[in-house]
């Protein structure tokens, strides 16, 4: 049985590769020499789109993914090669920001995908998901994705509740806008639609609780209880809108003679999509609360969730921001416009070198020659503020060629 299974998936595997047999709700070809009708096609169409029927089983499933290379080059000194990160962009007057800019080519974004669903038991869904690309460190296969879902029950990694990745500006660059919220991380979520143009979602979320600690004193950042997070949504045709809020504790557990410390930390995001004319979009994202800065794109691994002192831990207040369009020039051609901004209060307890402010702009065009090849271009700037209101900015442009797998 396993090897049948090994031989029907890599036959699958080949025909989605080379767009060969019959296409979704299409019949199988006629015979027209003898007008009888072929017989039953090797592979069938699955219950959703570039899926085929595993043989035997009531299961579909779709092999996903894209090559991606990005031709990267630097007008001004920053230091993630791969990513636009503006927390790394150097501040002037440093030595760091003496260096000139360079040139970078990389394939590491390339990712694959397997997606199996069924409809189980009752018509509720079953789905399996993974996802991995090759951002580990020196280029080593990571995982991105890796859930389970059956009903409004989902177990596994992926984006956050506390997210909307349907909100997300069009961009090139891997990074992002980095007043967003983005993370990905293992939960247990149940979502349940409730009226006809209504959601509701609740989840326990790996907590990751992030502040220094000072030299002088010994222990760790930790919670003792998962990050909850929960978001309502109010679709209707080609937009929504969502209100996604958080509740989690951050702590510092002593190993020495300083008492353990804990406090509470709470999120609100909201985010909305606007049908801005045709197949046009407006997008936008605002994110406020004490001690979620690890769940902004940019603040995170900043250690910026909260200022801990020898007698005291409090959480630190952040407000982030997001708006895009997205514009349609016609059927192999578009493009799109994002600014974002995060802040963090003014703490006089942090480093004068921790970030306070950091923003981006970027603009970009898509050619779709073939549907399966994107050539992409992009120019991003981008500027990073201190708590001590020194700056620096950087300028990059992008240059992409993208082949999806299906």
């Amino acid at each position: 049985m396993t090897k049948r299974l090994e031989t029907c998936c890599a036959s699958a595997f080949l025909l989605l590769l080379l767009n060969v047999g019959p296409a979704a709700g299409q019949a199988p070809p006629t015979e027209e020499d003898d007008g009888q009708t072929a017989g039953p096609p090797v592979v069938e169409s699955g219950l959703f789109p570039k899926s085929i029927k595993i043989p035997g089983t009531d299961l579909s499933l779709a092999i996903g993914g894209y090559v991606k290379v990005d031709l990267i080059q630097d007008l001004d000194a920053i230091g993630d090669a791969f990513e636009f990160k503006t927390n790394t962009i150097a501040i002037d007057g440093t030595a760091a920001a003496a260096q000139s800019g360079r040139t970078t080519i990389h394939a590491r974004e390339t990712r694959f995908n397997l997606d199996l669903r069924s409809e189980g038991a009752g018509g509720r869904h079953f789905r399996a998901f993974a996802e991995g690309d090759f951002f580990g460190d020196n280029n080593a296969f990571r995982m991105r994705h890796a859930y389970g879902e059956f009903g409004g029950l989902l177990a596994g990694q992926t984006w956050s509740t506390f997210q909307d990745i349907s909100a997300r500006p069009l961009t090139v660059d891997f990074e992002g806008p980095e007043g967003e919220v983005f993370v990905r991380q293992a939960m247990i979520r149940l979502t349940r639609k409730f009226a006809e143009h209504w959601t509701v979602a609740v989840a326990a979320e790996n907590p990751s609780p992030q502040f220094a600690v000072p030299s002088d004193l010994s222990g760790s950042a930790r919670s003792q209880m998962p990050d909850l997070p929960g978001f309502v949504r109010y679709q209707r045709g080609g937009g929504h809108l969502q209100v996604a809020g958080l509740v989690r504790q951050v702590r510092f557990d002593s190993t020495g003679s300083t008492p353990d410390l804990s406090t509470v930390g709470w999120g609100v995001n909201t985010t909305f999509v606007l049908p801005g004319g045709g197949r046009n979009q407006v997008l936008g994202s605002y994110a406020i609360g004490d001690g979620v800065a690890r769940y902004i794109e940019s603040q995170g691994g900043q250690n910026v969730d909260a200022v801990l002192t020898a007698d005291s831990l409090d959480t630190i207040r952040t407000q982030a921001g997001t708006i895009g369009y997205i514009a349609h020039w016609s059927p192999v051609l578009k493009s799109g416009f994002a600014y974002s901004t995060a802040l963090i209060d003014e703490v006089p307890a942090l480093a004068s070198t921790t970030i306070r402010r950091l923003q981006d702009v970027r603009a970009n065009l898509f050619y779709t020659p073939y549907r399966l090849v994107d050539l992409a271009g992009e120019v991003l700037w981008g500027q990073r503020e201190n708590q001590d209101r020194a700056q620096g900015d950087a300028l990059r442009f992008v240059f992409a060629v993208i082949y999806r797998f299906n």
